[in-house]
């Protein structure tokens, strides 16, 4: 599928910047702007289709200073949560059922912009953020040998607090933060529907 090619796509670039970003930006600590590389961990909350907490997922991130303190930039992430579902009886209408066991995959692709207040300029310079952008979700229900699919577009909104520490001078620093997101992706899917995509996790990366 086309959007599938492109997550897998998204996937390789994703990892090439991680092993170029090194070497494309000074590593050493900026006062003028930050990247932010991580490893993610998503758990759902009231998530009807898949509440699995799951590390399948990646962050990247980077902004500017235009005030002593306050960044702004661009963010895009992608996370993957799966759930296995036993053998039950689905009851698809009035007069049609299935009974199947199911593994169910929630996937989400927000991106967007950010602000970013930190409160020191040291080496270990906690923060708090707040992302606002879009979120692709796509929704797959595999069964028997039949896959179904249902992909949205929302609006999404995450907050977070979390720190860069650089703890060597001239040198990659490590990230850390904390966070909950939500998007207004809307699914129905067979028997599940999904008003709203609420999520919490923590983030631990590289920064430059």
């Amino acid at each position: 599928m086309f959007m599938k090619s492109v997550r897998y796509s998204f996937f390789i670039a994703l990892f090439g910047l991680a092993v170029l970003m090194p070497s494309a930006v000074k590593a050493q600590i900026s006062l003028d702007s930050y990247y932010n590389i991580d490893w993610q961990f998503n758990i759902p909350i009231s998530n009807t289709f898949s509440n699995k907490a799951s590390g399948w997922g990646m962050n990247f991130e980077g902004g500017y200073y235009v005030h002593r303190n306050i960044a702004v930039g661009a963010f895009i992430s992608f996370h993957t949560n799966n759930e296995y579902i036993p053998r039950k009886t689905l009851h698809l209408s009035n007069t049609l059922a299935l009974n199947t066991d199911q593994q169910h995959q929630m996937f989400a692709l927000p991106f967007g912009a950010l602000v970013r207040y930190r409160f020191v300029e040291r080496d270990f310079q906690p923060y708090v953020g707040l992302k606002l952008g879009a979120c692709y979700s796509e929704f797959n229900n595999y069964y028997y040998v039949f896959t179904k699919v249902q992909d949205r577009w929302g609006f999404f909104l995450s907050p977070e607090v979390g720190f860069n520490w650089y703890p060597w001078p001239n040198s990659v620093g490590f990230h850390m933060s904390i966070y909950y997101n939500y998007a207004t992706n809307k699914h129905d899917i067979m028997t599940y529907s999904q008003n709203g995509l609420n999520n919490v996790g923590f983030r631990l990366g590289l920064a430059f």
